[in-house]
């Protein structure tokens, strides 16, 4: 309950009207709350079509092309199974990741620290930091829950070598998997650290612990196989790969970078217009780190090291673009070749900055002289590091609803549907708006937005762009679309002089709904 309070906080005012503030205005926030819809209401109904999603007619697998987010359209089904708008159900899935990641981390820093004080301002750094609150619209790495179970997995399996704890491993890396392609990459970031950090303690033969790891590898690649398989047939087919040129690192200005409105206001906007992730770790937690590595016991705990290898770890691989000779490593290591934005990796060292920070608040419980005031020390360490990440409120976009006009399209069978104006390539993701729509209906798209653009767009943009001329007529039927949506107002050449059906003397659109401005017309031969 305490980490769904805190989540209401720090996204407020969402909280007070979840079901029409919104970050559907265009772009990512608007892409990810048609994806987690289309997730949702795609296992309830069409679960063997999960792939084949509604943009980009008549290209096949469009949801890979992009995160399809598997866990948070799971969590999202109930609310639009009852009835909830896409909208509705992102934000649900938004509360839920910051909630479920504050628990999770808050219950790994409890059981190493044997405190609830270092759990709950642990939990509150990994959940509310400066990544996380800076990156609302992109849900993938909201929900970073699994990595807790992870290292928990990892450090019971070094310490005991049990299967049960391969499994765990196994389970905690693939349910990060299927929240985000970016968050498995950085999981196995995580574990290549995280393995090296615990060598030396392997407490059985190096042969076994190995095929314990193996083990656990295998079985989380079983466990993703049949998602991964659909990104492996993208890549192979459409020839989709991040290059050189696309990639984003961390830089330094990255690690001062916030919009907390403490820091923002004061000192760190102009390091967040130059940065390519916000991952400032906070004030109140470089001070709680250093309280940690004062203390001897946290730097002779092979977890604590463990944390403190990963965090360093990821930094470093958040920068090697930087490298001279980084085309080399994204050559020979697909890792590089998975992601864009490499100086996301930051979410990683946060996480484990947030962990370490718990070590700082159970050592200076365990120092601290009048126990009975410790209650009140620890509700003010809580204050203060969720105090300092604090950015709300946030500015949302008011959502109403998806107009009822388009509830004729889904009576409509084999309906194939294009909205215009048909954006241009440079200007695609304004067809999120349109993608949006679609959730009233569900019928496939000629539009799409998503973090790769299929060749196919710039015959569909060319054929759309000469609405309503008999070429462009004749050009969308070709591509199999059946019906139109004009937004009147945004198009340019729509006849001022009939409001009503501008279109009204072209035999081949026959106009079967509207509203205020929009109209949707049937394409006839």
């Amino acid at each position: 309950m305490a980490f769904l309070l805190l989540s209401v906080l720090h996204t407020w005012p969402l909280a007070a009207a979840p079901a029409h503030w919104s970050r559907v205005d265009p772009g990512d926030g608007a892409l990810n709350t048609w994806a987690v819809a289309w997730v949702g209401h795609t296992l309830a109904h069409h679960p063997t079509q999960l792939f084949e999603a509604n943009i980009f007619y008549p290209e096949h697998r469009t949801l890979a092309y992009s995160e399809a987010m598997l866990l948070q359209g799971v969590l999202a089904m109930p609310v639009l199974e009852l009835g909830g708008s896409a909208v509705l159900a992102y934000n649900v899935v938004v509360l839920a990741g910051l909630t479920l990641t504050g628990w999770a981390f808050c219950l790994l820093v409890r059981r190493w620290t044997n405190s609830w004080s270092a759990g709950l301002v642990a939990g509150s750094l990994a959940a509310f930091n400066a990544h996380s609150l800076m990156h609302l619209t992109h849900l993938q790495f909201l929900h970073a829950e699994f990595f807790a179970l992870m290292l928990y997995g990892l450090d019971r399996l070094v310490m005991t070598s049990r299967l049960r704890y391969v499994c765990a491993l196994a389970a905690g890396f693939a349910l990060q998997g299927l929240t985000s392609v970016y968050l498995m990459v950085f999981a196995v970031w995580t574990l290549i650290f995280a393995v090296a950090a615990r060598i030396t303690e392997w407490r059985t033969s190096a042969w076994t612990m190995l095929s314990r790891l193996a083990a656990a590898g295998a079985l989380a690649t079983l466990m993703l196989s049949p998602y991964l398989a659909e990104y492996l047939i993208v890549h192979e087919t459409m020839g989709f790969t991040r290059t050189v040129e696309d990639e984003a690192p961390a830089t330094w200005a990255n690690y001062l970078a916030t919009g907390a409105r403490l820091h923002f206001n004061t000192w760190s906007k102009p390091f967040v217009e130059i940065s390519t992730s916000a991952t400032f770790p906070g004030i109140a937690a470089l001070g709680l780190i250093v309280v940690a590595i004062s203390d001897p016991r946290n730097t002779s705990d092979a977890r604590f090291r463990m944390c403190a290898v990963i965090a360093g770890g990821c930094a470093a691989v958040s920068m090697t673009p930087l490298l001279p000779f980084y085309r080399v490593l994204h050559a020979v290591i697909p890792l590089f070749q998975a992601v864009r934005v490499l100086g996301h990796l930051g979410q990683v060292v946060l996480l484990m900055v947030a962990v370490i920070a718990g070590f700082g608040v159970a050592s200076l419980q365990d120092t601290w002289e009048q126990q009975r005031s410790w209650p009140l020390v620890a509700l003010l360490l809580l204050v203060i590091v969720n105090g300092e990440a604090l950015r709300a409120p946030v500015g949302y976009t008011w959502f109403d609803r998806v107009p009822a006009v388009y509830d004729v399209l889904e009576k409509e069978p084999g309906a194939v549907v294009v909205e215009l104006p048909f954006p241009l390539p440079q200007q695609w993701f304004l067809n999120t708006p349109y993608m949006v729509n679609s959730t009233r209906h569900w019928r496939p798209l000629l539009n799409g937005y998503s973090g790769f653009r299929p060749p196919s767009y710039y015959k569909a943009y060319d054929t759309a762009n000469g609405f309503p001329s008999d070429a462009s007529l004749i050009g969308l039927h070709g591509l199999g679309v059946t019906h139109v949506v004009v937004h009147r107002k945004e198009l340019n050449n729509v006849a001022a002089d009939n409001r009503y059906n501008p279109f009204a003397e072209m035999p081949s659109l026959q106009l079967i709904a509207r509203d205020d401005d929009i109209l949707i017309y049937r394409l006839g031969r």
